[in-house]
């Protein structure tokens, strides 16, 4: 956690917070030793001695989200937290950092979550590469999910469902009235329900319900009633948003089955989202209520994942032999998408010959799909065919202008093209379209780089650091810059505004 943060924790005002601090900074010292992420860890003592805990309300009533809830865990700490845990996942070698694959996840994500209630946050949804099948959102409007979901789900349905089952966690704030529920229980438990939020995985960013050791009923991230919840709110989002409804109840119900017959236990997302046969017929009796969906397959999806298997797979053998049994698929779609990733493996292997021969009747059919045009792209680059391939990734874009990854791919060609100059006038278009995009400063970052423009380039790493609320860091790139400089020009002003800007936000 950055220092400035930590010098704005208030100080603890009951005994109890006191005792709450002593008692989360033991529970995770061991945890600190065997790599957990010290920022994280923080966050979570922050929650503690940040939060006054009133005594539990009697009612069993849901209390208003405005008051009770509010007064415990502001947007603005929520966001802090989140900021934070989202810094250190992006420092992780397992997020996933491939343009289309953020792209397709951030997509669904925004499409559901435009017709909910979330109130002064912009979500932002990742993919973590792990087999496990396990999704969980942050404080602060941060969703994460795992590969492993994307490849346990059959239909892009069943993928939203769970997008939207988390979606509906942060709009009833669902964290602030668990510290409320469980300030009167014992401190172990509030600890491990706090870290089971935001602590965990290899790097601290799943569910730290197993590493915690108390009994499974304590260790649980949410209760059942706001299981039941989000399961409610989640099926409206899906029928908003024109996913099908029964897609939650079906899917979790297939991991609960499938978990039986295995017998490789209860997988992490039942174990942190508990089912039971109550909340399984209410969530199914609620989707059987909206209109029958007309079943239709998503290609995106199923490129999706082919696209998970052919570049995250650890053996390549496993997804080759998926896409053989594939290719046979009765399903167009399917084929499509194993015809995609047998040639991603290609391509990914240097047989750019035998890759361009799957790749082109499929380019041929789908003239203006992004996937496929700028994978053929890519290894037309590859082939020494530069100028085919930029015209190619220019093509795409102005048939998929919302397709906001094609500007970087574009961009990128360009830049292997030696012509940088044409990348930053592609990426400051974009960027002045979209101000909170993290990956166009990345870009934007490289090709002032390519250019020689070092004060430049290091803007672009403050703005991406403010985007994540790293003041500090932020700060010291352009103190750095400052002293780089020798213009007393423009440039300079504009480091001095913006040093003095970003030390009041400390």
């Amino acid at each position: 956690m950055s220092k400035s943060l930590t010098n704005q924790l208030p100080h603890p005002e009951t005994s109890f917070h006191r005792q709450a601090m002593q008692q989360v900074v033991e529970l995770f010292k061991c945890r600190l030793r065997q790599g957990f992420c010290p920022l994280i860890v923080m966050a979570c003592i922050w929650c503690v001695i940040a939060i006054p805990l009133p005594a539990v309300a009697q009612s069993s009533e849901l209390p208003e989200l405005e008051t009770s809830a509010s007064r415990h865990l502001n947007t603005v700490q929520e966001r802090r937290i989140g900021q934070g845990f989202y810094r250190r996942l992006l420092a992780s070698p397992k997020f996933v950092e491939d343009y289309l694959l953020q792209h397709y996840i951030q997509s669904i994500g925004d499409r559901i979550s435009q017709h909910s209630d979330l109130r002064g946050v912009e979500p932002v949804f990742s993919l973590y590469q792990d087999n496990t099948v396990n999704a969980y959102a942050v404080p602060g409007g941060y969703i994460t999910l795992y590969t492993g979901l994307v490849l346990a789900a059959e239909r892009e349905s069943e993928l939203a469902a769970v997008v939207a089952h988390e979606i509906a966690h942060l709009t009833q704030r669902h964290l602030p009235r668990m510290l409320e529920r469980q300030s009167e229980q014992k401190l172990p438990t509030l600890a491990a329900l706090l870290a089971s939020l935001v602590v965990g995985g290899e790097v601290g960013v799943a569910g730290a319900t197993a590493a915690i050791g108390a009994s499974e009923s304590s260790q649980l991230a949410y209760s059942r009633e706001f299981e039941r919840e989000a399961d409610a709110i989640g099926i409206r989002l899906l029928a908003d948003s024109g996913f099908d409804p029964m897609a939650m109840p079906d899917f979790f119900e297939k991991l609960d089955r499938s978990s039986i017959h295995s017998g490789r236990g209860i997988p992490e997302y039942l174990r942190t989202h508990p089912l039971s046969h109550a909340r399984m017929a209410a969530s199914q009796d609620r989707a059987a209520s909206y209109p029958a969906w007309e079943p239709q397959e998503s290609l995106d999806f199923f490129l999706a994942a082919a696209r998970i298997r052919a570049l995250l797979s650890a053996d390549q053998q496993q997804p080759i032999l998926v896409f053989q049994h594939e290719v046979d698929s009765e399903s167009r779609t399917v084929q499509t998408a194993a015809r995609y990733g047998k040639a991603m493996i290609l391509y990914e292997e240097g047989e750019i010959e035998q890759a361009l021969e799957i790749i082109r009747p499929l380019s041929m059919q789908f003239p203006e799909h992004p996937w496929i045009q700028s994978l053929h792209a890519q290894m037309e680059f590859a082939d020494g065919q530069a100028d085919q391939a930029i015209e190619r990734y220019q093509n795409v874009l102005e048939a998929n202008p919302e397709a906001l990854y094609l500007n970087y791919l574009l961009a990128e060609a360009y830049l292997e093209n030696d012509q940088p100059e044409k990348a930053l006038r592609l990426i400051r278009k974009q960027v002045r379209r979209n101000p909170y995009n993290l990956t166009l400063y990345q870009v934007q970052k490289k090709i002032h780089i390519a250019l020689d423009q070092h004060a430049e380039a290091d803007q672009s790493i403050v703005e991406y650091l403010v985007l994540l609320g790293d003041y500090e860091r932020a700060i010291s790139v352009l103190k750095r810059a400052l002293r780089q400089t020798r213009e007393e020009g423009y440039l300079k002003q504009s480091l001095e505004a913006r040093i003095t800007e970003l030390e009041e936000k400390i």
